[in-house]
C-alpha cells in the first residue's frame, strides 16, 4: 500500500498536466486572476474525476486513505471531513439520534452541535459542569435516570484543555445502553500520547476530531471516528446530508499526509512535546504564574492569569508584544496550543514572556482574583424548542434591551463558540451583561 494513497493520486493527476475542462474554474493554474502565491497548491485542487474517487461514495484512494486513518487511530471506521469538525458533529448526531429524540448534552457544547440538534429536531437535556469545569459521571447518571435520552454528548477536552472522566462516563452510558458522543475537536492528538487519552480509546462510541486544530492538516480538515460498527454503517449517507458536494481535495489530501506523519513520527513527537510542556509549566509555577490543573491535555498551556488580578486579554496583549500569539484569551485565562512543529527558539520565547508576566509593572491589575469566564450556567427558563426558536419568526434588537425576551439565536463569543444564551430560552440579565462585555451589541429574539 502507498504511504498516502489519496495524496499520491492527486499529485499524480497534477503531474500528468492534462488540459482541465472541469471544475474548479482556475483550471489548475495561477495567472491573471490568482496570484503566483497560489501556484503550488492549484494543481492539486482537483475534483471528482476518474481516479480521484468521491468522498461520499468512496471506493478508491479516499477509501484507502480513510481505512489507513482508522488503523492509525484504532477506530472501527474513520471518515474524512473537509467541512471541519462541524460536519463531523452533524453526522455524529444524525447517526445516533432520530427526530424527536432527547439527548443528554454538555451545556458547554459548541454552537454547531446546538444548531445540528435544531436541524435534526432533537431536544437537549443540559448537563452542567461541576465546580472544576468538567461534566462528571454522576451528572450523566442523574440526567439519564430522569430523562429518556437516547445518547450522551459531551465536550472533552474543552478550550482550556480540561478533560472529562471519559472512562467513568462511558461506563454510565453502557449501563443505560446509549452511545457516548464526544466533541473532541481540540483532542485529535490525544491518541498519540503515552498513554493515549483519546476518548475513543476510553470508551466513547464516536468522536469528532478537528485535525487542523492540533495536527498538521489544512484548515477545515477533520475526522469522524467511530468505534461502534453498527453506528458506522450509514455514516457516509448521514455525512452527505450536511456536507458540500464539492469537498476540497487539498484539505482531504492534507488529512492523508497528516495520518502518514502520525503513523511514522507522531507518537515520539507528542511524547517529546509533553515533556517540554511539563518543563514549561514547572517553570511557570516556580515564577508564581498559575497553570490549569487537574485532568487535562498535557500539551496545552493554559495560564490562569486571573489569579494574579491580570485579565487574560491584557496578558495576551503582553504576549503579543513579545512576539507570541495565543489561541484564546478571556477574562481570567490565556491559552496556547503547542505542537511538535514549534521550534526550541519559539518555546524559549514563550517561556521568557510567561516568566516575565508576573513582574510586568505596566499591566492593569484587579484588586483581587478575576472571576472565570463561563464559570456557571444557571438553569434557564425554556419557552420554545431549539427548532421552533431558530426557524420561527425573529427580530433583531439591541442586546441591552433583550432581558426577558426569548432567544432566537445562539449568541456566543467565538472562540470558544459556547453560547451564552440558547435558542428558545429566556434571556437573563446576567446573560445580557456577558454578551455586552463580549462586544455582542445586537441579538435576534423570537417575535
Amino acid at each position: 500500500m502507498s504511504r498516502a494513497p489519496l495524496w499520491e493520486a492527486v499529485r499524480q493527476y497534477a503531474l500528468e498536466g492534462a488540459a482541465r475542462f472541469h471544475t474548479p474554474g482556475h483550471s489548475g493554474r495561477a495567472g491573471r486572476a490568482l496570484p503566483s502565491a497560489f501556484a503550488g497548491i492549484l494543481p492539486c485542487d482537483a475534483t471528482e474525476i476518474p481516479g480521484l474517487d468521491s468522498l461520499y461514495e468512496a471506493d478508491g484512494p479516499i477509501a484507502l486513505a480513510e481505512e489507513a486513518a482508522a488503523r492509525t487511530f484504532g477506530a472501527a471506521r474513520t471518515l474524512f471531513s473537509a467541512g471541519g469538525c462541524t460536519l463531523a458533529i452533524q453526522a455524529m448526531l444524525a447517526l445516533a439520534l432520530q427526530p424527536g429524540n432527547k439527548v443528554a448534552m454538555d451545556r458547554r457544547s459548541h454552537r454547531s452541535a446546538i444548531h445540528a440538534c435544531a436541524l435534526l429536531d432533537v431536544q437537549p437535556h443540559w448537563l452542567l459542569p461541576g465546580t472544576d469545569g468538567r461534566i462528571s459521571p454522576d451528572a450523566v447518571e442523574a440526567c439519564l435516570g430522569k430523562n429518556d435520552c437516547r445518547a450522551v454528548y459531551i465536550t472533552s477536552p474543552d478550550y482550556y484543555g480540561r478533560l472529562c472522566d471519559i472512562s467513568g462516563i462511558a461506563a454510565v452510558c453502557r449501563r443505560y445502553g446509549v452511545p457516548l458522543l464526544v466533541d473532541n475537536a481540540h483532542g485529535s492528538h490525544l491518541a498519540f500520547l503515552a498513554p493515549s487519552l483519546h476518548p475513543l480509546h476510553l470508551g466513547a462510541s464516536m468522536t469528532a476530531d478537528s485535525a487542523h486544530k492540533t495536527l498538521p492538516a489544512l484548515t477545515g480538515g477533520a475526522f469522524l471516528q467511530i468505534d461502534d460498527p453498527a453506528l458506522g454503517a450509514d455514516a457516509k449517507h448521514k455525512m452527505a446530508l450536511f456536507g458540500s458536494t464539492s469537498p476540497s481535495y487539498p484539505v482531504m489530501a492534507s488529512l492523508d499526509l497528516c495520518r502518514a506523519w502520525l503513523e511514522e513520527e507522531g507518537k515520539a513527537a507528542f511524547v517529546q512535546l509533553s515533556q517540554r510542556v511539563q518543563n514549561l509549566e514547572a517553570a511557570c509555577r516556580a515564577a508564581g504564574l498559575p497553570v490549569e490543573e487537574g485532568l487535562r491535555d498535557p500539551v496545552r498551556l493554559t495560564l490562569r492569569t486571573g489569579a494574579l488580578g491580570i485579565s487574560g486579554q491584557d496578558a495576551a496583549a503582553c504576549f503579543r508584544r513579545q512576539g507570541c500569539q495565543c489561541e484564546h484569551a478571556d477574562g481570567d485565562r490565556v491559552v496556547f496550543i503547542l505542537t511538535p512543529f514549534h521550534t526550541p527558539a519559539e518555546l524559549a520565547r514563550l517561556q521568557a514572556a510567561a516568566l516575565a508576566l508576573p513582574g510586568e509593572k505596566d499591566l492593569p491589575r484587579a484588586d483581587g482574583p478575576i472571576r472565570p469566564a463561563f464559570s456557571s450556567f444557571p438553569a434557564a427558563e425554556t419557552h420554545l424548542s431549539l427548532r421552533e426558536a431558530l426557524f420561527g419568526p425573529r427580530e433583531e434588537i439591541d442586546t441591552a434591551a433583550a432581558a426577558g425576551r426569548t432567544a432566537g439565536m445562539s449568541a456566543c463569543p467565538c472562540p470558544p463558540g459556547i453560547p451564552v444564551v440558547i435558542p428558545g430560552e429566556k434571556i437573563s440579565d446576567e446573560a445580557v451583561q456577558i454578551l455586552l462585555q463580549a462586544g455582542i451589541l445586537r441579538i435576534k429574539v423570537v417575535k
